[in-house]
């Protein structure tokens, strides 16, 4: 990999004075008045395709559609895992599932087993903290999904969550505000957030940088909160819409083979249940969009009040998601964990990244870049000038000077992994490979065929270009993969895979999964 390309930040007025700060811990009391405040938006199941700004002609995402002609749009940015605790924890750490151990999402219905104070990767540098460290406000309000929610965690001074992980409801839930817990329920959830950072942007010391995480929980995609009609203001405004760039195709016949495979746990059978409801079913399109379009609303609010208080032009904003979802791709609906083996269709791993700040990186441009969500923690760093941190063993590089026009050597390529299936993209191809035994490689050439339908692996044209890509695969997980966590030799999971049955088979009976409280990180 290349080594770490440092933002010349003397052509950023607004970031100068920054490279004073030290590394250690005592640099908690700086102050630094001209650092950059960083508010980074995440969505939740999001895929590019949907948004306005990436093309999609149904969906009304107005909000999103102006930060992206304001900011750059990255039109290659990839999810590490098609589930949401995986991506979130990797967004912290900058490493790799395989790396940080967190494979799928974490079963909330094991949070009374959890350990009480249990955050998944608080045994390593995460950025907040790193951000805390260094003199900023930080906070986290929105879905948190990273482990126990009663108390902050990874260094994020101000926290307002919710207390489980994924989506059952958007209009009954219980919140932790600062240790406080109490019921909303006269509001949709992503309002309510949006209401929470509005009034953290208006109450924030504006003498020190701030870092606001605000993940929103929606538009979330899934049953059962997606199936059929929505309460939601948007809901009767897409009624009876054609919703010509969902696709109309039919179930994945994956899907209802594994509704009689003994095999497959309940917990997939039921979903598969439920998401099949939402195939080619008009009315859980209208409430798709229109969940699309509140948290489009959430965002505009979000980025009007930072411009009311006049902290825009001093603030590196970023939109992106978690992953993405499918929504009718493949015949599928969910994630990428639905079909046996696990796929990776770059339908829900292609996910929104857009990139904002006044004066520094130009308006309206889109890049082709190939983006990790590993790359994103050392390039909000590299951008505001902290050039002291390294995220041990991340594969994450900085395209910060991509943000700016600058020169920079990129390789080109990204990795993903979903438990028993590990890929690589690259411009030209999509490759994946399986645990042996578990299924087949795949081989797609994503400019011939974008939506990934023709498999090419038993094409003797391609045998050279999937033996080179096959080394890639083995080359990055060979340097990357933990011991502890590395489920294709006999690693562990933390909290949760989908089909734990699968793993004891591979490693023996005794394979289980873990939810261990080991010792934080300190700097």
């Amino acid at each position: 990999m290349i080594k770490s390309l440092k933002l010349i930040v003397a052509i950023i007025a607004l970031s100068s004075g920054v490279h004073a700060l030290a590394a250690s811990p005592d640099s908690s009391n700086v102050r630094p008045s001209d650092h950059m405040n960083v508010l980074f938006i995440m969505s939740d199941n999001q895929p590019a395709s949907i948004l306005g700004a990436y093309g999609n002609p149904d969906v009304r995402t107005p909000n999103i559609d102006q930060l992206a002609s304001e900011g750059l749009i990255f039109t290659n940015a990839f999810a590490v895992n098609g589930m949401c605790s995986p991506t979130r924890a990797t967004l912290m750490t900058g490493l790799m599932p395989s790396q940080h151990g967190v494979h799928n999402w974490l079963d909330d219905a094991k949070l009374d087993e959890w350990p009480e104070d249990w955050s998944v990767v608080a045994e390593y540098r995460t950025l907040p903290q790193t951000l805390e460290n260094r003199g900023y406000q930080t906070a986290m309000i929105g879905k948190w999904h990273l482990g126990q929610p009663w108390q902050s965690s990874l260094g994020y001074q101000h926290w307002v969550t919710f207390t489980y992980g994924h989506t059952l409801d958007f209009w009954d839930n219980t919140i932790v505000d600062n240790g406080e817990v109490f019921q909303v329920n006269d509001r949709h959830i992503v309002d309510f957030f949006a209401d929470e950072a509005v009034e953290y942007i208006n109450s924030v010391d504006q003498d020190q940088p701030f870092y606001l995480q605000l993940n929103f929980d929606g538009p979330y995609l899934n049953p059962p909160t997606n199936t059929g009609p929505a309460r939601n203001r948007h809901y009767e405004s897409y009624v009876g819409q054609d919703f010509d760039s969902f696709p109309r195709v039919p179930v994945n016949a994956n899907i209802l083979e594994q509704l009689t495979d003994p095999d497959v746990p309940a917990f997939l059978k039921g979903n598969h249940r439920q998401s099949i409801l939402h195939h080619n079913d008009p009315e859980s399109m209208a409430n798709v969009a229109s969940q699309n379009t509140i948290v489009d609303d959430g965002v505009g609010r979000v980025l009007a009040a930072l411009e009311e208080a006049g902290l825009d032009e001093n603030t590196l904003v970023i939109y992106s998601s978690d992953q993405g979802n499918f929504y009718g791709q493949h015949g599928l609906w969910q994630h990428t964990i639905v079909t046996t083996p696990s796929n990776l269709y770059e339908a829900a791993l292609n996910i929104p990244l857009i990139i904002r700040h006044p004066g520094s990186i130009a308006a309206g441009e889109t890049s082709e870049m190939l983006i990790g969500q590993y790359d994103m923690a050392t390039t909000i760093l590299d951008y505001i000038g902290i050039e002291d941190v390294q995220f041990e063993n991340s594969p994450g590089e900085s395209f910060a000077n991509a943000l700016t026009g600058d020169a920079l050597d990129w390789e080109n390529e990204v990795y993903y992994e979903q438990e028993e299936s590990r890929g690589v993209r690259t411009p030209e191809f999509a490759y994946w490979k399986r645990i042996e035994g578990i299924g087949e490689s795949e081989l797609y050439d994503v400019r011939n065929d974008p939506g990934q339908h023709i498999n090419l692996m038993s094409d003797p044209a391609y045998q050279n270009i999937a033996a080179e890509l096959d080394q890639k695969v083995s080359d990055f997980y060979g340097r990357y993969s933990t011991d502890k966590y590395d489920l294709w030799e006999g690693g562990v999971a933390k909290g949760s895979v989908a089909r734990p049955g699968m793993f004891q088979a591979l490693h023996g009976e005794q394979w289980r999964t873990v939810s261990e409280s080991l010792p934080a990180f300190e700097e």
